[in-house]
Protein backbone atom coordinates (compact mmCIF):
# COMPACT_ATOMS: atom_id res chain seq x y z
CA UNK A 1 0.00 0.00 0.00
CA UNK A 2 2.86 2.32 0.89
CA UNK A 3 4.56 1.60 -2.43
CA UNK A 4 1.34 2.38 -4.30
CA UNK A 5 1.01 5.71 -2.49
CA UNK A 6 4.61 6.64 -3.22
CA UNK A 7 4.20 5.75 -6.89
CA UNK A 8 1.05 7.86 -7.12
CA UNK A 9 2.80 10.74 -5.36
CA UNK A 10 5.76 10.58 -7.76
CA UNK A 11 3.47 10.42 -10.80
CA UNK A 12 1.47 13.38 -9.47
CA UNK A 13 4.71 15.30 -8.94
CA UNK A 14 5.87 14.57 -12.47
CA UNK A 15 2.48 15.62 -13.82
CA UNK A 16 2.66 18.89 -11.89
CA UNK A 17 6.17 19.58 -13.22
CA UNK A 18 5.04 18.94 -16.81
CA UNK A 19 2.04 21.23 -16.35
CA UNK A 20 4.18 24.03 -14.87
CA UNK A 21 6.69 23.71 -17.71
CA UNK A 22 3.85 24.02 -20.21
CA UNK A 23 2.18 26.93 -18.37
CA UNK A 24 5.44 28.86 -17.90
CA UNK A 25 6.89 27.82 -21.26
CA UNK A 26 8.55 31.22 -21.86
CA UNK A 27 10.47 31.00 -18.58
CA UNK A 28 11.45 27.41 -19.36
CA UNK A 29 12.87 28.59 -22.70
CA UNK A 30 14.86 31.34 -20.94
CA UNK A 31 16.26 28.78 -18.49
CA UNK A 32 17.07 26.41 -21.33
CA UNK A 33 18.99 29.07 -23.30
CA UNK A 34 20.81 30.24 -20.16
CA UNK A 35 21.70 26.65 -19.30
CA UNK A 36 23.11 25.98 -22.78
CA UNK A 37 25.11 29.23 -22.78
CA UNK A 38 26.52 28.38 -19.37
CA UNK A 39 27.53 24.94 -20.63
CA UNK A 40 29.37 26.51 -23.54
CA UNK A 41 31.07 29.05 -21.27
CA UNK A 42 31.90 26.74 -18.35
CA UNK A 43 35.34 25.68 -19.75
CA UNK A 44 36.46 29.34 -19.73
CA UNK A 45 35.10 29.83 -16.19
CA UNK A 46 37.01 26.76 -14.98
CA UNK A 47 40.16 27.99 -16.68
CA UNK A 48 39.92 31.44 -15.10
CA UNK A 49 39.15 30.14 -11.58
CA UNK A 50 42.33 28.05 -11.69
CA UNK A 51 44.41 31.24 -11.81
CA UNK A 52 46.28 31.89 -8.55
CA UNK A 53 48.60 34.81 -7.81
CA UNK A 54 50.10 34.16 -4.42
CA UNK A 55 47.22 33.84 -1.98
CA UNK A 56 44.85 35.60 -4.35
CA UNK A 57 42.39 33.37 -6.17
CA UNK A 58 40.42 34.45 -9.23
CA UNK A 59 36.85 35.20 -7.98
CA UNK A 60 34.11 33.05 -9.51
CA UNK A 61 31.92 36.15 -9.96
CA UNK A 62 34.60 37.88 -12.01
CA UNK A 63 35.20 34.72 -14.05
CA UNK A 64 31.46 34.45 -14.74
CA UNK A 65 31.26 38.14 -15.72
CA UNK A 66 34.24 37.89 -18.11
CA UNK A 67 32.83 34.72 -19.67
CA UNK A 68 29.43 36.37 -20.13
CA UNK A 69 31.10 39.33 -21.86
CA UNK A 70 32.97 36.91 -24.15
CA UNK A 71 29.69 35.11 -25.00
CA UNK A 72 27.97 38.42 -25.78
CA UNK A 73 30.96 39.49 -27.88
CA UNK A 74 30.88 36.23 -29.87
CA UNK A 75 27.14 36.60 -30.53
CA UNK A 76 27.67 40.25 -31.46
CA UNK A 77 30.51 39.30 -33.83
CA UNK A 78 28.26 36.72 -35.48
CA UNK A 79 25.55 39.30 -36.09
CA UNK A 80 28.18 41.82 -37.25
CA UNK A 81 29.26 39.34 -39.91
CA UNK A 82 25.65 38.67 -40.90
CA UNK A 83 24.50 42.31 -41.06
CA UNK A 84 26.19 43.00 -44.44
CA UNK A 85 24.42 39.95 -45.91
CA UNK A 86 21.08 41.15 -44.52
CA UNK A 87 21.70 44.69 -45.82
CA UNK A 88 22.55 43.34 -49.27
CA UNK A 89 19.37 41.27 -49.22
CA UNK A 90 17.32 44.38 -48.42
CA UNK A 91 19.10 46.31 -51.20
CA UNK A 92 18.33 43.52 -53.65
CA UNK A 93 14.66 43.63 -52.67
CA UNK A 94 14.48 47.41 -53.10
CA UNK A 95 15.89 47.21 -56.64
CA UNK A 96 13.36 44.63 -57.80
CA UNK A 97 10.99 45.81 -60.52
CA UNK A 98 7.79 45.10 -58.62
CA UNK A 99 5.58 45.69 -61.67
CA UNK A 100 7.55 43.25 -63.84
CA UNK A 101 7.67 40.58 -61.12
CA UNK A 102 3.98 41.08 -60.40
CA UNK A 103 3.08 40.63 -64.06
CA UNK A 104 5.21 37.48 -64.26
CA UNK A 105 3.54 36.03 -61.19
CA UNK A 106 0.11 36.98 -62.52
CA UNK A 107 0.80 35.26 -65.86
CA UNK A 108 1.98 32.17 -64.02
CA UNK A 109 -1.09 32.10 -61.77
CA UNK A 110 -3.46 32.59 -64.68
CA UNK A 111 -2.37 29.20 -65.99
CA UNK A 112 -4.49 27.65 -63.23
CA UNK A 113 -7.67 29.45 -64.32
CA UNK A 114 -8.94 26.78 -66.74
CA UNK A 115 -8.44 23.75 -64.42
CA UNK A 116 -10.06 25.60 -61.49
CA UNK A 117 -13.03 26.67 -63.65
CA UNK A 118 -13.39 23.09 -64.84
CA UNK A 119 -13.79 21.86 -61.26
CA UNK A 120 -16.07 24.71 -60.23
CA UNK A 121 -13.62 26.51 -57.96
CA UNK A 122 -13.72 29.63 -60.12
CA UNK A 123 -16.64 31.23 -61.93
CA UNK A 124 -16.64 31.65 -65.70
CA UNK A 125 -14.90 35.04 -65.92
CA UNK A 126 -13.09 34.88 -62.61
CA UNK A 127 -9.30 34.62 -62.25
CA UNK A 128 -7.07 33.22 -59.50
CA UNK A 129 -5.56 36.66 -59.04
CA UNK A 130 -9.02 38.08 -58.34
CA UNK A 131 -9.41 35.73 -55.37
CA UNK A 132 -5.93 36.51 -54.07
CA UNK A 133 -6.47 40.27 -54.39
CA UNK A 134 -9.78 40.03 -52.52
CA UNK A 135 -8.15 38.06 -49.69
CA UNK A 136 -5.27 40.50 -49.51
CA UNK A 137 -7.56 43.54 -49.36
CA UNK A 138 -9.59 41.89 -46.60
CA UNK A 139 -6.39 41.19 -44.65
CA UNK A 140 -5.15 44.78 -45.05
CA UNK A 141 -8.48 46.22 -43.86
CA UNK A 142 -8.23 44.20 -40.65
CA UNK A 143 -4.84 45.73 -39.87
CA UNK A 144 -4.99 49.12 -38.19
CA UNK A 145 -2.10 51.43 -37.35
CA UNK A 146 -2.86 51.20 -33.62
CA UNK A 147 -2.63 47.40 -33.68
CA UNK A 148 0.69 47.59 -35.56
CA UNK A 149 2.14 50.07 -33.04
CA UNK A 150 0.89 48.11 -30.02
CA UNK A 151 2.16 44.86 -31.54
CA UNK A 152 5.60 46.36 -32.18
CA UNK A 153 5.75 47.76 -28.63
CA UNK A 154 4.78 44.35 -27.24
CA UNK A 155 7.50 42.61 -29.27
CA UNK A 156 10.16 45.10 -28.13
CA UNK A 157 9.07 44.71 -24.51
CA UNK A 158 9.10 40.90 -24.71
CA UNK A 159 12.51 40.95 -26.41
CA UNK A 160 13.96 43.19 -23.69
CA UNK A 161 12.58 40.96 -20.93
CA UNK A 162 13.90 37.84 -22.69
CA UNK A 163 17.43 39.23 -23.18
CA UNK A 164 17.67 40.56 -19.64
CA UNK A 165 16.32 37.32 -18.14
CA UNK A 166 18.67 35.13 -20.17
CA UNK A 167 21.75 37.21 -19.33
CA UNK A 168 20.81 37.34 -15.63
CA UNK A 169 20.29 33.57 -15.45
CA UNK A 170 23.40 32.84 -17.50
CA UNK A 171 25.61 34.87 -15.14
CA UNK A 172 24.51 32.97 -12.04
CA UNK A 173 24.63 29.66 -13.89
CA UNK A 174 28.22 30.40 -14.94
CA UNK A 175 29.08 31.35 -11.36
CA UNK A 176 27.55 28.12 -10.04
CA UNK A 177 26.81 25.62 -12.80
CA UNK A 178 24.58 23.60 -10.46
CA UNK A 179 22.40 26.52 -9.41
CA UNK A 180 19.28 25.33 -11.27
CA UNK A 181 19.62 21.82 -9.83
CA UNK A 182 20.13 23.18 -6.31
CA UNK A 183 16.97 25.27 -6.65
CA UNK A 184 14.98 22.17 -7.59
CA UNK A 185 16.55 20.14 -4.74
CA UNK A 186 15.55 22.73 -2.13
CA UNK A 187 11.88 22.14 -2.98
CA UNK A 188 12.03 18.36 -2.64
CA UNK A 189 11.12 16.40 0.52
CA UNK A 190 14.13 15.08 2.47
CA UNK A 191 13.20 11.46 1.80
CA UNK A 192 13.59 11.80 -1.98
CA UNK A 193 16.66 14.06 -2.03
CA UNK A 194 18.99 11.02 -2.17
CA UNK A 195 17.07 9.76 -5.19
CA UNK A 196 17.40 13.20 -6.74
CA UNK A 197 21.16 13.17 -6.18
CA UNK A 198 21.39 9.76 -7.89
CA UNK A 199 19.37 11.07 -10.83
CA UNK A 200 21.55 14.17 -11.05
CA UNK A 201 24.73 12.08 -11.03
CA UNK A 202 23.31 9.82 -13.75
CA UNK A 203 22.10 12.63 -16.00
CA UNK A 204 24.49 15.51 -15.33
CA UNK A 205 27.35 14.51 -17.61
CA UNK A 206 25.03 12.85 -20.10
CA UNK A 207 22.77 15.87 -20.68
CA UNK A 208 25.73 18.26 -20.56
CA UNK A 209 27.48 16.24 -23.29
CA UNK A 210 24.24 16.13 -25.27
CA UNK A 211 23.75 19.92 -25.34
CA UNK A 212 27.39 20.56 -26.13
CA UNK A 213 27.09 18.02 -28.92
CA UNK A 214 23.98 19.74 -30.29
CA UNK A 215 25.73 23.13 -30.23
CA UNK A 216 28.69 21.63 -32.08
CA UNK A 217 26.33 19.95 -34.54
CA UNK A 218 24.58 23.26 -35.28
CA UNK A 219 27.92 24.98 -35.89
CA UNK A 220 29.33 22.22 -38.13
CA UNK A 221 26.13 21.85 -40.18
CA UNK A 222 25.87 25.61 -40.69
CA UNK A 223 29.56 25.89 -41.59
CA UNK A 224 29.31 22.99 -44.04
CA UNK A 225 26.26 24.50 -45.75
CA UNK A 226 28.03 27.88 -45.97
CA UNK A 227 31.19 26.29 -47.35
CA UNK A 228 29.40 24.28 -50.06
CA UNK A 229 27.22 27.25 -51.09
CA UNK A 230 30.33 29.46 -51.27
CA UNK A 231 32.22 26.90 -53.38
CA UNK A 232 29.28 26.41 -55.75
CA UNK A 233 28.72 30.16 -56.02
CA UNK A 234 25.27 30.35 -54.43
CA UNK A 235 24.34 33.90 -53.31
CA UNK A 236 24.31 34.88 -49.61
CA UNK A 237 26.21 31.75 -48.58
CA UNK A 238 26.95 33.08 -45.07
CA UNK A 239 23.32 33.95 -44.37
CA UNK A 240 22.15 30.57 -45.71
CA UNK A 241 24.68 28.73 -43.54
CA UNK A 242 23.60 30.68 -40.46
CA UNK A 243 19.92 29.91 -41.03
CA UNK A 244 20.66 26.24 -41.74
CA UNK A 245 22.77 25.83 -38.62
CA UNK A 246 20.35 27.72 -36.38
CA UNK A 247 17.24 25.82 -37.46
CA UNK A 248 19.08 22.50 -37.31
CA UNK A 249 18.27 22.48 -33.58
CA UNK A 250 14.68 21.57 -34.56
CA UNK A 251 14.71 17.82 -35.21
CA UNK A 252 13.71 16.61 -38.69
CA UNK A 253 11.61 19.62 -39.83
CA UNK A 254 14.24 22.26 -39.04
CA UNK A 255 16.31 21.35 -42.10
CA UNK A 256 13.25 21.52 -44.36
CA UNK A 257 12.24 24.95 -43.03
CA UNK A 258 15.80 26.24 -43.42
CA UNK A 259 15.97 24.87 -46.98
CA UNK A 260 12.75 26.64 -48.02
CA UNK A 261 13.87 29.94 -46.45
CA UNK A 262 17.32 29.62 -48.07
CA UNK A 263 15.82 28.97 -51.51
CA UNK A 264 13.66 32.09 -51.15
CA UNK A 265 16.73 34.12 -50.15
CA UNK A 266 18.68 32.73 -53.09
CA UNK A 267 15.95 33.49 -55.62
CA UNK A 268 15.22 37.01 -54.33
CA UNK A 269 18.93 37.79 -54.57
CA UNK A 270 18.73 37.09 -58.32
CA UNK A 271 15.54 39.00 -59.11
CA UNK A 272 17.14 42.47 -59.59
CA UNK A 273 19.24 41.07 -62.46
CA UNK A 274 16.17 39.61 -64.24
CA UNK A 275 17.76 36.15 -64.50
CA UNK A 276 16.75 33.42 -66.90
CA UNK A 277 14.95 30.41 -65.48
CA UNK A 278 18.06 28.27 -66.04
CA UNK A 279 20.00 30.51 -63.64
CA UNK A 280 17.22 30.37 -61.05
CA UNK A 281 17.05 26.58 -61.24
CA UNK A 282 20.84 26.32 -61.04
CA UNK A 283 20.79 28.39 -57.82
CA UNK A 284 18.04 26.22 -56.34
CA UNK A 285 20.01 23.05 -57.20
CA UNK A 286 23.16 24.47 -55.57
CA UNK A 287 21.32 25.25 -52.33
CA UNK A 288 19.55 21.86 -52.31
CA UNK A 289 22.90 20.12 -52.92
CA UNK A 290 24.51 22.00 -50.03
CA UNK A 291 21.70 21.05 -47.65
CA UNK A 292 21.64 17.47 -48.98
CA UNK A 293 25.35 16.90 -48.36
CA UNK A 294 25.20 18.56 -44.93
CA UNK A 295 22.14 16.47 -44.02
CA UNK A 296 23.85 13.20 -44.96
CA UNK A 297 26.97 14.10 -42.97
CA UNK A 298 24.74 15.07 -40.05
CA UNK A 299 22.59 11.92 -40.17
CA UNK A 300 25.35 9.36 -40.73
CA UNK A 301 28.28 10.88 -38.83
CA UNK A 302 27.22 13.51 -36.28
CA UNK A 303 23.85 12.34 -34.94
CA UNK A 304 24.87 8.73 -34.11
CA UNK A 305 27.51 10.18 -31.79
CA UNK A 306 25.16 12.77 -30.26
CA UNK A 307 21.73 11.13 -30.01
CA UNK A 308 22.56 7.43 -29.96
CA UNK A 309 25.63 7.37 -27.73
CA UNK A 310 24.49 10.05 -25.30
CA UNK A 311 20.90 8.86 -24.87
CA UNK A 312 21.47 5.11 -25.31
CA UNK A 313 18.24 4.91 -27.31
CA UNK A 314 17.32 3.39 -30.65
CA UNK A 315 16.82 5.92 -33.52
CA UNK A 316 13.21 4.71 -33.99
CA UNK A 317 12.56 5.28 -30.30
CA UNK A 318 13.96 8.83 -30.56
CA UNK A 319 11.87 9.51 -33.68
CA UNK A 320 8.63 8.47 -31.92
CA UNK A 321 9.48 10.60 -28.87
CA UNK A 322 10.17 13.67 -31.03
CA UNK A 323 6.98 13.07 -33.03
CA UNK A 324 4.88 12.87 -29.85
CA UNK A 325 6.55 15.98 -28.41
CA UNK A 326 5.82 17.92 -31.60
CA UNK A 327 2.17 16.84 -31.51
CA UNK A 328 1.80 17.90 -27.87
CA UNK A 329 3.86 21.08 -27.66
CA UNK A 330 5.00 22.11 -31.13
CA UNK A 331 8.50 23.07 -32.24
CA UNK A 332 9.91 23.98 -28.82
CA UNK A 333 8.74 20.69 -27.36
CA UNK A 334 10.61 18.89 -30.15
CA UNK A 335 13.82 20.66 -29.10
CA UNK A 336 13.41 19.50 -25.49
CA UNK A 337 12.15 16.03 -26.39
CA UNK A 338 15.39 14.00 -26.34
CA UNK A 339 16.90 15.34 -23.09
CA UNK A 340 13.49 15.27 -21.38
CA UNK A 341 12.94 11.67 -22.45
CA UNK A 342 16.41 10.69 -21.22
CA UNK A 343 15.72 12.34 -17.87
CA UNK A 344 12.30 10.67 -17.60
CA UNK A 345 13.81 7.23 -18.25
CA UNK A 346 16.36 7.72 -15.49
CA UNK A 347 13.69 9.01 -13.06
CA UNK A 348 11.46 6.01 -13.74
CA UNK A 349 14.38 3.64 -13.33
CA UNK A 350 15.46 5.35 -10.08
CA UNK A 351 12.05 5.26 -8.41
CA UNK A 352 10.39 2.25 -10.02
CA UNK A 353 13.30 0.08 -11.12
CA UNK A 354 13.28 -1.95 -7.94
CA UNK A 355 9.54 -2.60 -8.32
CA UNK A 356 10.07 -4.58 -11.53
CA UNK A 357 13.55 -5.96 -10.91
CA UNK A 358 14.25 -9.68 -10.67
CA UNK A 359 15.56 -11.30 -7.50
CA UNK A 360 19.15 -11.23 -8.82
CA UNK A 361 18.84 -7.56 -9.79
CA UNK A 362 17.45 -6.65 -6.36
CA UNK A 363 20.35 -8.45 -4.73
CA UNK A 364 22.81 -6.53 -6.93
CA UNK A 365 21.09 -3.21 -6.04
CA UNK A 366 21.41 -4.00 -2.33
CA UNK A 367 25.07 -4.94 -2.72
CA UNK A 368 25.77 -1.71 -4.66
CA UNK A 369 24.12 0.36 -1.95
Amino acid sequence: MTNSKSILAILAGLGLIIFLCWFFSDIVIYIFIAFVLSLLGSPLVKLLTKIHIGKWKFPSSLAAAITLVVIIACIGLLFYLLIPALVNEVKFLTTIDVTSVGESIQDWLNQFDKPLRKYGVLERRQHVTDLLNAEWESFVRKISMSSVVSGTASIVKSLFVAIFSILFMTFFSLKDHKIFFKMVRSWLPNKVQNNYDHILDATGKQITSYFRGVAMEMFLVGFLEFLICAILGAPNALLIGFIGGLLNIIPYIGTLIALIVSIIIGITSLLPTSPEMSVVWATVIKIVAAFGVAKMVDDFIMQPFIYGRQTHSHPLEIFIVILMAGYIGGVFAMIFAVPAYTLLRIIVNEFFGSQFATADEREKMLSDN
